[in-house]
């Protein structure tokens, strides 16, 4: 497939793009707050794709080379972009909205691990994450980055993207808290009713 891909026949192309359609724009989904650049980004990503894979050399996967090829083409997005993502200091979020709930971290956790999200609930929290945060969570734990190269790619220091990773867990553990509850006022609801 990937040999009639390179000799540009469009059958394998259509074939390439339909498989992996979904898995690419879950990738792109994952960096962006918004369906629509999600869309423009995949459609955009896979024309990279096409036109670079002559360049894919069989050293390790061809699904995780698309996928790199993806994640750089949406990080470039973003850094072209980036003044349009910041609103508010990212410190000052984290900060106010982690004092608190530290203290009651292990109630908390298992409160956590014994509810049920659903994969749109999980998105959510990822994408309602400030930029900076959302990308270093998706390069670090899902994209299996390290903070070597984190850095490398976002132009911050190994310690920034360490840090911002810690924020990043703790809010996403906050916000996945904020939502039990949040379950929790709506089945008491039910209850009553």
């Amino acid at each position: 497939m990937i040999i009639a891909c390179k000799r540009g026949e469009v059958s394998a192309l259509k074939i390439v793009y339909e498989r992996y359609y979904s898995l690419m724009y879950g990738v792109c989904l994952r960096y962006l707050k918004n369906v629509t650049d999600a869309e423009d980004l995949v459609q955009e990503g896979f024309m990279k794709i096409f036109k670079d894979i002559g360049s894919f050399k069989g050293k390790g996967s061809f699904e995780g080379w698309m996928k790199k090829v993806m994640i750089n083409n949406v990080l470039a997005y973003l850094r072209k972009h980036k003044n349009e993502f910041v609103s508010h200091d990212i410190d000052s979020i984290a900060e106010d909205e982690m004092d608190a709930f530290e203290e009651e971290e292990l109630t908390i956790e298992n409160q956590i691990r014994n509810t049920d999200f659903t994969r749109e609930e999980l998105i959510g929290i990822i994408q309602s994450l400030p930029q900076g945060y959302q990308q270093v969570l998706n390069l670090f734990v899902v994209d299996e980055f390290k903070h070597q190269e984190i850095a490398t790619v976002l132009n911050i220091s190994e310690g920034t993207s360490k840090s911002q990773l810690n924020r990043a867990r703790k809010l996403v553990k906050k916000r996945l808290f904020d939502k039990v509850l949040e379950k929790e006022a709506i089945r008491a609801k039910n209850d009553v009713i």
